[in-house]
C-alpha cells in the first residue's frame, strides 16, 4: 500500500519540477508633446520605423501586413501585423518566421503599440509578451529569460525614445 501511495505522490509531484519557460512581459509608456495624430502617422506607416527607431537601419516590405527590419548590428526581424485599428490608434504585431536571436533572443513575441491623447500631447504605450530564445528547462546564458527581458526592454525603450525625438536618430 505504501508503494502505491509513493507512486501516486511521485506522479503528482515530478511534473511540477519539469516545466518549460514562463512568458515574459515588457510594458512601457512614454508621454510626449506631439499630438496623437502626429505620433499615429509615424507609427502607422509601414516602414516609417526606420526613421524613428534608433536601432533600425532599414525596413523592407512587399506586403502591407509584413515587414523586415534590419537592425544596425546587421540582424533581421520579420514582423507580421495582426491588426491595425486607426480609430483606437493601436497596432498589434508579432515576430514571424525564423527569429534571429542576435536581433532579439526570443522564441516568439507579440506586441501592441497604442497612442492615447494626454492633454495637448500623447501617451504611447508599447506592450510585448515573449518567451526566451531557448525554451528548454536550462537555457544557456544569452538565450535565457534575463537576456530576453534585457533585450526586449532595451528595444522598446529605444523605440519610445526615438518616436519622441526622431531627429536624434
Amino acid at each position: 500500500m505504501k508503494l502505491i501511495y509513493a507512486l501516486i505522490l511521485s506522479a503528482i509531484a515530478i511534473p511540477a519540477f519539469a516545466h518549460g519557460p514562463t512568458p515574459q512581459k515588457t510594458d512601457q509608456t512614454v508621454t510626449v508633446k506631439a499630438s496623437p495624430d502626429v505620433i499615429w502617422k509615424q507609427l502607422s506607416e509601414q516602414c516609417a520605423i526606420k526613421n524613428w527607431h534608433p536601432d533600425v537601419a532599414d525596413c523592407q516590405s512587399s506586403d502591407p501586413k509584413k515587414r523586415t527590419l534590419t537592425l544596425k548590428n546587421g540582424s533581421k526581424i520579420d514582423e507580421e501585423v495582426d491588426e491595425i485599428v486607426p480609430a483606437e490608434m493601436t497596432i498589434s504585431y508579432r515576430i514571424g518566421g525564423e527569429i534571429d536571436v542576435k536581433a532579439l533572443p526570443v522564441s516568439s513575441l507579440t506586441g501592441r503599440i497604442k497612442v492615447k491623447a494626454n492633454g495637448a500631447g500623447s501617451d504611447i504605450s508599447w506592450l510585448a509578451r515573449y518567451y526566451r530564445a531557448d525554451t528548454t528547462n536550462e537555457p544557456p546564458k544569452g538565450m535565457d529569460d534575463e537576456s530576453a527581458t534585457k533585450a526586449v526592454n532595451a528595444f522598446v525603450k529605444a523605440g519610445l525614445t526615438g518616436i519622441d525625438n526622431p531627429a536624434k536618430k
